[in-house]
């Protein structure tokens, strides 16, 4: 269930200081986020406040990859004793930033301990500078369109051209709602964008990833907790209220943001169930509402759409006969429940690519997120070497396609092929793991080489 946190955001890295590697973890902000579990069971949470609103953040016992945001829950009651029993953020924030160190180590799980060697901080700052120095280039410039582009296809593989097509969609608007053209004109040339692909083709991702390089507001809403007024759950003013804390109270730059609805296809009004038949049916009405550029009012604001982007993303399952979404017709999305006025509101649709063997081998080999990759910063820290042939490739390719779920299920397959070794590297038995295709020889897919221990003279 999602709920409200304050905490403390870090970025998580890696650094190589007198021939020994320190997993580091940098203080961002004190920030106030939306906590919840995602698809694949892992604690995430979405920012709200700060330079870094709109980024979603793993809790800090997660496996996050260097380079990424990390959360650690604070005490709420505490932090509101600790600010004198006062519920202002502001001021909670700026204590709690003055009581805590720039850089930290694990100590164990979820603990974290302050850095104390003086030589190593000062390595630290000093390494920092640079990155800051280059990331502050960037953003002063405003990071163009071919450099998000180039960064996503680290990331996202074999979706470049759709890479490309959200990237101008969403660059066109931005030109176009800070442009002094009339409000009518405006109207017309901003694109409303709705997103299909098959689970695990990248359409969250690509958005997650734009989310952290764009100066403007982006927030990534959840559809199936919609529901209309009057009915429990989240009301489509939440979703604009979520755009306002991300831009920090600043209505007009709300106004201007970017409002991105995942599981846009669990809207559709085809259900046994009465009542929730009705409740989405409802839902979709409202989003007319937001999509036709209109007034809402809460807490005391005047919140205005007509400036707003609405990204829609789904999977559409069973919507096509086969795993293409090219062709799809404003008749296929009423079919599977959407309504006709609804899905006119989209005036740009982007499919995606469905994911083949080759694909997925591809984003094994490649992608910044593939657990190859992942993995293998893994093992450096631990000193163990790290290898695996094309076979191995072609075998967890296989796995992932056989669970229809895209990339999402490669962490998946690749964590229950290494488990049941993970315990004896841990243990520091072995020096070498060697990821191979089980065969009758070797059920399993690794060879472990032992460390070698010295002789006794």
């Amino acid at each position: 269930m999602p709920h409200l946190e304050l905490g403390y955001l870090f970025k998580k890295k890696y650094v190589t200081y007198k021939k020994k590697k320190y997993e580091i973890f940098e203080f961002i902000d004190y920030v106030a986020g939306i906590s919840f579990m995602n698809n694949q069971y892992d604690n995430i949470c979405n920012i709200l406040s700060g330079n870094n609103a709109g980024i979603y953040a793993d809790v800090i016992n997660s496996n996050a990859n260097e380079g990424e945001y990390v959360f650690l829950s604070d005490d709420i009651d505490r932090a509101i004793e600790y600010n004198d029993n006062s519920v202002d953020f502001d001021a909670i924030r700026k204590k709690r930033i003055k009581s805590i160190a720039k850089y930290y180590l694990r100590s164990n799980g979820i603990r974290l301990s302050k850095l104390s060697d003086e030589d190593l901080i000062s390595f630290m700052d000093k390494n920092n500078k640079i990155q800051s120095d280059f990331i502050e280039d960037i953003f002063e410039n405003t990071i163009d369109i071919s450099s998000m582009y180039a960064h996503i296809k680290k990331t996202i593989i074999s979706q470049d051209e759709q890479i490309m097509q959200i990237l101008t969609a969403l660059f066109k608007n931005q030109k176009v709602v800070n442009s002094d053209l009339d409000m009518d004109l405006i109207a017309k040339l901003k694109e409303n964008i709705l997103i299909c692909g098959s689970t695990g083709t990248g359409k969250t991702e690509i958005l997650k990833r734009i989310s952290k390089l764009y100066k403007i507001p982006v927030v990534i809403e959840d559809a199936t907790s919609l529901s209309e007024t009057g009915y429990q759950g989240r009301k489509i003013t939440d979703m604009l209220e979520d755009l306002c804390l991300a831009s920090n109270g600043d209505l007009d730059l709300a106004e201007k943001g970017i409002l991105v609805i995942d599981e846009f296809d669990k809207l559709a009004e085809r259900s046994s169930d009465s009542e929730s038949h009705v409740s989405r049916l409802g839902v979709q009405r409202s989003l007319l509402k937001l999509l036709d550029g209109s007034l809402f009012y809460f807490d005391n604001k005047k919140f205005d759409t007509s400036k707003l982007t609405v990204v829609g993303l789904g999977a559409f399952t069973g919507i096509t006969n086969d795993d293409g979404y090219k062709h799809l017709t404003t008749d296929d999305f009423m079919k599977y429940g959407i309504m006709r006025e609804l899905i006119g509101r989209f005036s740009k649709t982007i499919s995606m690519n469905p994911l083949k063997k080759e694909d997925i081998i591809k984003i094994l080999n490649e992608s910044n997120f593939s657990p190859l990759n992942t993995y293998k910063k893994l093992f450096e820290m631990l000193g163990v070497s790290f290898e695996f042939n094309d076979d191995f490739v072609e075998y967890i390719a296989e796995l992932a396609i056989a669970k229809k779920s895209g990339a999402r299920s490669l962490k998946t397959v690749f964590d229950d092929c290494i488990s049941s070794a993970l315990f004896s590297i841990f243990a520091g038995e072995y020096s070498r793991i060697s990821l191979v295709k089980p065969n009758d020889e070797n059920n399993k897919p690794y060879i472990l080489t032992k460390l070698k221990t010295k002789k006794k003279k």
